[in-house]
Order: C-alpha cells, then structure tokens, then sequence
C-alpha cells in the first residue's frame, strides 16, 4: 500500500481556511451561520469531539436543506461554498482521526472511505466554490484513493468481455456518409459551416489509435477504472431514460456502479426487474482528472464554427467534455444539443439515429424545460398521437469502437448501447 502522508494533506486543508477575506462570500448564510462557521475554522485542529462534530454536520445539513429549496442553477453562491467549505472541515477532523489510528488498518480504510464519500459529494454537488478549494479537494481524493488501491498495469487487471457478433446488430437502411481516413481540418472546417445547415459524419479512419483509453491504459480494463476511481462518489441516472417517470439520479461510489450494473450485465445476472443505471453526460474529467490524461481533445475541435440559425453561440468554455458509461441497453431519449458534437466511442457499440432539425414538427418536442427532447419513444412509437414521425426521414449508424460520430448543432438523435459502453463526447 502505497504511504499516506496525513500530515501534508492536512497542512494543505489548513491553508483554506487562514484569510478572513473570504468570508464575504458566505455573508449571505446569516450572522449566526458566520459565527459557528468562525468558531469552528479557528479551531480546526480540535475537530474530533463529539460536540464540534455535531456543529459540523449542522453545517453540511443546512447547507444541504437551502440547496434543496432552488433548481440547481439559482442555489446561492452562499449555500453551495458553506456545502463545500464544512465538508472539507469535516474532512480535517477525519484525518485527525486517521493519523491517531495509523497502526488499525481496517479503520483508517474505513474512514478514508468516508473522507472520500464526504468531499466528492461537497465537490459535485456545490460546484466547490471559493479560492483553491477544488485544487486542494482533487489533490486530497487523488492522494487518498491512490493509497487505497494502487493501480494496477494494463496486463494486470480484468478486461470487459465484449461482442464481436455483428449478426444481431441492427440493420441500417440509411447509413450516415462515412469517412475512411481522417479529413483535412480545413475541409472539416468548410462541412461543420455548410448552409443551411451541415450533415453528419461517421469516422472510421482512427483517430483514437493514440488514446491511452483505447490502447495501453485501457478502458475495457476494470481493474484499471477501480484503481483510478473505484472509491470515488458519482452521478448515476437510475431508470430506462431521463423521460420516464420513475427517472432518479443517485450518487454513487464507482466500484457499487461497475459491480451491482456493470459486471452483473456482463455476467447475465442482471437482478430481475432492476433499472438500468447509467453514468450519463457527466463532467468525468473535470471531477477525476486523471481519467483525463487517457484521452486526447480531437483537433477538430478547436475549428472556428459560424454562427447560425442552428449555432446560436459557442459553449461556455472551451470544449466541453462529458462522459457515458453503462451496460448494455442504456438509452438516450431522441433529443437534440445547441453545440457541435464529436462523440468518441471508447468501449463497445452504440446504435444512433439522427433526424434533421428541419424535421423538428415531426418529433413533436415537450414544451418548457424539456424543449430538446422529443416526446416520441422511438423504441414503441405511438403514431395515433403523433402522425407526422412515420414520415420523417433519418440516417443511422452502427459506433464502433475506435470510431467518432460528428453530430452537427441540433440535430435530433436517439442512442442506444449494444454492448457495455464507454463514451466521450466532445461540444464545441
């Protein structure tokens, strides 16, 4: 096992908590939260007695009851950093705790297991606001996860049994124009800028040879995602699609994810009548950055797109990464994105279909905030409700691994995984 330097770990957390400058940020909590959250950080060395614990958890309760009074995107800046800024309080006094307990194995496993549940969840859910808090959160979960299971080489660990029966695929009737080797960036450029609107592209030509995720670090390697993450909290959506009723998202550990989802599907004992679960258009590399260095950002990506009637404006940042990860039958309801799309099949395969957004009528959008996804289900279309879909022209494809899909701004598009499946998409 590799050392844990408890010492250093702390010194790093005290160091947040020394200027008072920062608290104008938490001015908004009231006098008496500013108060007990002084009281507390001043005396961060003396966070396990029963008492400051308690304190602390009062903390993180009502920090958690405020953001559960607002959508997510209109929580005060307030509430998000008292979430971040308690748990990594809490965190200090776990430690404290640890490093009087170095010689019993079993329970500094057990309370590093806690540290790491506490702050990733602080981190995920408040967005970890304030000066250096996410550097020092990632460094801190890196450090412990790191002690508690190496990783192991790619030779070493258990790799996904994947298909390569292709006689039970889908039979493709409109296949999406394919490339055999890689564009050249200014023709890519000149298609992604098309009038009125582009089209899109199946990439077969290897632009992913040079993934660690594909090649030396795969993957397909179990043991090798277990050793970067497998004690590490993340968004699982629970239920066949983000339409259906039932439709929950769990936080989660990553090794309950790959074991009770994940490895029962590989295994055919999927538990009768359990939910799909998905990891699903989840900031991965943003929350594990280690995962980050397996992959690349295709130089596609940084083209100059024009604006348009379907490209309104660029996104936020620079590219936008998200991750997909889940067993075999996971689904992406028929919906559409306002950025341009590369997605990189890493792990299995996925069937796509695409429908134009001049087709848009014919999908029958939801109103209000579920405007981009179509209230068709395209596994059981009902056509006494909605007419118009039978007639609607699509193109489709059969993602392999290795490949990328280029899906241009809001073009409708429907995903279905054929095998355990890992993906990145990549908005620009």
């Amino acid at each position: 096992m590799v050392l844990l330097d408890v010492h250093l770990l702390k010194k790093k957390l005290y160091s947040l908590f020394q200027n008072e400058n920062e608290l104008e940020e938490l001015a908004a909590c009231g006098d008496s939260v500013i108060f007990l959250y002084c009281n507390l950080s001043a005396q961060h060395t003396k966070l396990t007695n029963e008492m400051t614990i308690q304190q602390v958890d009062a903390l993180i309760d009502l920090a958690n009851e405020q953001l559960l009074l607002y959508p997510y995107k209109d929580v005060p800046l307030c509430w998000r950093r008292l979430l971040m800024d308690a748990s990594l309080l809490k965190a200090l006094g776990l430690l404290d705790l640890m490093e009087q307990c170095l010689d019993d194995s079993k329970e500094t496993i057990r309370l590093g297991k806690e540290l790491i549940m506490l702050v990733d969840t602080a981190l995920v859910v408040s967005g970890a606001p304030g000066n250096s808090r996410r550097d020092v959160s990632l460094a801190l979960l890196n450090d412990v996860q790191t002690w508690l299971r190496p990783t192991p080489s790619d030779r070493e660990g258990r790799h996904l049994t994947l298909s390569t029966d292709s006689s039970t695929l889908p039979s493709i009737h409109y296949p999406i124009t394919t490339l055999y080797s890689p564009p050249d960036y200014l023709w890519f450029e000149s298609h992604i800028n098309e009038t009125p609107m582009a089209s899109p592209l199946h990439l077969q030509c290897g632009l992913m040879n040079h993934w660690p995720a594909y090649t030396t670090r795969s993957w397909t390697n179990i043991d090798y995602l277990l050793g970067l993450a497998g004690d590490r909290i993340v968004p699982v959506e629970i239920g066949s699609n983000y339409t259906d009723p039932s439709w929950q998202q769990k936080m989660m550990r990553m090794e309950d994810f790959i074991n009770d989802y994940i490895l029962l599907e590989q295994q055919q004992q999927q538990r009768q009548h359990q939910p799909p679960a998905y990891l699903a258009q989840h900031d991965l590399f943003h929350h594990i950055p280690t995962l980050e260095n397996d992959i690349s950002v295709p130089d596609y990506c940084y083209v100059e797109p024009q604006p348009s009637e379907w490209y309104t404006q660029p996104p936020p940042s620079d590219v936008i990464k998200h991750a997909w990860f889940g067993p075999q039958g996971t689904v992406s309801p028929l919906h559409q994105d306002p950025y341009h799309n590369l997605l990189a099949q890493v792990v299995g395969r996925k069937y796509i279909r695409l429908y134009s957004p001049a087709q848009s009528d014919a999908l029958y959008p939801h109103d209000g905030m579920m405007s981009n996804t179509s209230q068709v289900d395209l596994d059981s279309p009902d056509l006494t409700s909605y007419p118009r879909f039978a007639d609607a022209p699509y193109v489709e494809c059969i993602l392999g691994p290795g490949e990328m899909l280029y899906i241009p701004p809001k073009w409708w598009h429907y995903v279905r995984s054929l095998d355990t499946s890992f993906s990145v998409s990549f908005w620009f």
